[in-house]
């Protein structure tokens, strides 16, 4: 593990930036400048199916406007890329070799029907549903006939037999599993394309990653990172999981959540200001010492501590971002907010397509009047 603090956001550009990708990211630049260390961007782009048409340079021009900058990118460039993963193909492959030389990965040569058998069986006798490692210890006669039926081999990974596994989390403490929990995962799919766990184990190394924080939902993740870690004789980062943002109802958000707004570029259109959102956001999960909300990036910067990220979950306060905004917008400069409000007074017909110099005036002046009861 690097003894720099070296925190990456890896986004897929499956979509758009959401409230909890911009917090996850968020809390990891806070991380790295409030230590002095690198803030890191990786595309994690190999769903290249799910992947969709601009969601990369959104994903990044939603974090600029929120106001955070990243030291290491496919924009700007680093020491530790490519920083796409499409572009770094060749260096799993290195690692999947050497797992396959040490016999620590093996060739599944199973299709989909085949194992879609065996987890019915496994839940029609009410286990748990995981690979059975049938093709854990193929003879070279098995795999050439195999290669001769046209099967194409996926790499699995050879979980070691029952061995505990303990970390301790930024966040939660310590955290226990055990192997016989998880069958052998494939590693490598068989087109090639590395799965995520995998990926991110490499990445993450070769990187110099010293830190993960990341939502909860990743948990389980964690445990195959520390395999593909002790396999490869690594030293796995810090993992911290933050608890899950809820709605007022105390509900996990799900994109059919109509009662919170999910998209930062949302916000962008209806007016908020970014660094409300930025001052929101930090706020999700995280509570500095005493009673005061309102903090500038500079203040967030000097006093964030992951000690203080709260272990119950984090409920999306619509009233309390409404009033942080009006806060912003009431301290912000009279012509930016106008500049901000005349596109929405256009749209809403208050006022025409192309402004005279009068009605520009004009729409200075009404702005102005009303800014301190925007929210």
């Amino acid at each position: 593990m690097s003894t720099e603090i070296r925190v990456r956001y890896a986004p897929s550009p499956t979509g758009h930036l959401h409230i909890g990708n911009a917090r996850t990211a968020l809390f990891n630049y806070l991380y790295a400048k409030h230590n002095n260390g690198k803030f890191i961007i990786r595309i994690e782009d190999t769903d290249v199916k799910r992947n969709i048409a601009g969601g990369e340079e959104s994903q990044l021009k939603y974090l600029k406007w929120l106001g955070i900058e990243w030291d290491e990118s496919i924009d700007v460039g680093g020491d530790y890329g490519p920083y796409r993963q499409t572009e770094r193909l060749d260096l799993y492959r290195r690692y999947t070799q050497e797992l396959l030389d040490k016999g620590l990965a093996y060739r599944c040569y199973c299709t989909e029907e085949e194992l879609e058998q065996e987890r019915e069986e496994q839940s029609a006798r009410g286990e748990t549903p995981r690979y059975s490692g049938k093709h854990r210890d193929l003879t070279p006669e098995q795999i050439e006939a195999f290669e001769a039926e046209g099967r194409v081999a996926s790499i699995r990974f050879r979980v070691p037999a029952d061995r505990t596994y303990t970390f301790n989390d930024m966040v939660k403490g310590t955290i226990s599993f055990n192997s016989k929990e998880s069958g052998d995962f494939v590693i490598v799919k068989k087109d090639g394309i590395p799965t995520y766990n995998y990926a991110v184990a490499v990445d993450d190394h070769l990187m110099k990653i010293s830190h993960v924080l990341r939502g909860e939902d990743h948990i389980s993740n964690t445990p195959r990172q520390l395999m593909i870690y002790e396999a490869l004789g690594w030293e796995p980062p810090q993992f911290g999981h933050m608890t899950l943002i809820v709605n007022e109802n105390h509900k996990k958000l799900s994109k059919r959540d109509e009662s919170v707004i999910q998209f930062i570029e949302q916000y962008d259109q209806l007016g908020y200001l970014p660094e409300a959102m930025f001052n929101f956001i930090s706020l999700l999960g995280w509570s500095p010492e005493g009673e005061e909300e309102i903090f500038s990036q500079e203040q967030l910067i000097s006093i964030f501590d992951t000690k203080r990220l709260s272990k119950s979950p984090a409920v999306f306060d619509t009233h309390k971002l409404a009033h942080l905004n009006n806060h912003y917008i009431k301290n912000a400069d009279p012509a930016r907010v106008a500049e901000m409000a005349i596109p929405h007074l256009q749209k809403a017909g208050r006022l025409p397509a192309e402004l005279s110099s009068e009605q520009k005036e004009w729409a200075y002046t009404l702005v102005h009047l009303y800014q301190e009861q925007m929210n």
